[in-house]
């Protein structure tokens, strides 16, 4: 195949602007942060009428992963520091219920390291005084609505649809599917491309290290059978991977290099 790294995915219906003869395809992954970028896009498509241009769309929402962690009765879970980056999108409403229907505090953050440890310190104080709020300590990024262009622009292009999550299952309602206006950009339909199966190894306990139950070290495929380079379980995939960032960080033998 043909296989191209394009930095947005109005690059990527250039392509298809431009090379008729050809069906092409955007890897529409990411959370609320990058669906609102992939739904401009297929929303141009259909205003230009291009027939040549579809997405496998894997966008999931977070909340819906949020409410699942507090369910599950295996987690401890006292505070959450909740994502900037999607926080831009949907502001601080919808996480409104952690704190209402569970009585978990949560603070929005950026990614600086004093933005982080800015969110640690709101949590500990909330946490102690047993006042649990979500706070937005990102006030530079996040409005308290969030951004409500793109929200309408995804309520237009997608609806939910229940997603697989690695490592969790699925999770109902966490998924984004294109709405009947725009199913014609569904690249799954339209290609005849059958859901892919992905069956985690035995051996990995991806899943108990997302949900805080277990360290990295303690999953026996941890830098033996699962390094970087050759990784079993998604932890261990890309930089942002829990096991990925315990191996760089910590060593292959979990102690700090």
């Amino acid at each position: 195949a043909d296989v191209r790294v394009v930095y947005s995915a109005l690059e990527a219906l250039d392509f298809a602007r431009t090379e008729g003869d050809k069906e092409v395809v955007f890897l529409g992954i990411g959370f609320e942060t990058t669906a609102p970028a992939t739904a401009h896009a297929i929303k141009t498509a259909k205003a230009e009428n291009l027939s040549n241009f579809s997405i496998y769309n894997l966008h999931k929402t977070v909340p819906e992963a949020l409410r699942v962690l507090l369910e599950d009765e295996t987690t401890t879970i006292d505070g959450f520091i909740l994502p900037g980056h999607v926080s831009v999108i949907i502001g601080e409403t919808p996480y409104a219920f952690i704190a209402e229907e569970y009585g978990i505090a949560g603070a929005i953050a950026g990614f600086e390291p004093p933005e982080i440890m800015a969110a640690i310190v709101k949590l500990v104080k909330d946490i102690n005084a047993e006042t649990p709020v979500i706070s937005n300590l990102y006030r530079k990024a996040v409005r308290p609505e969030g951004n409500v262009v793109a929200q309408n622009l995804l309520r237009e292009i997608f609806t939910s649809a229940d997603a697989d999550w690695r490592g969790l299952g699925v999770i109902p309602g966490s998924g984004l599917a294109l709405s009947k206006n725009y199913e014609q950009f569904d690249a799954a339909q339209k290609l005849g491309i059958e859901k892919i199966q992905v069956k985690l190894h035995p051996g990995c306990r991806c899943g108990e290290i997302l949900k805080g139950i277990i360290k990295p070290r303690q999953c026996p495929l941890f830098a033996k059978r699962c390094t970087p380079e050759n990784p079993v379980g998604p932890c261990m995939v890309s930089s942002e991977g829990t096991c990925a960032a315990y191996f760089l960080y910590h060593g292959g033998d979990g102690h700090v290099g």
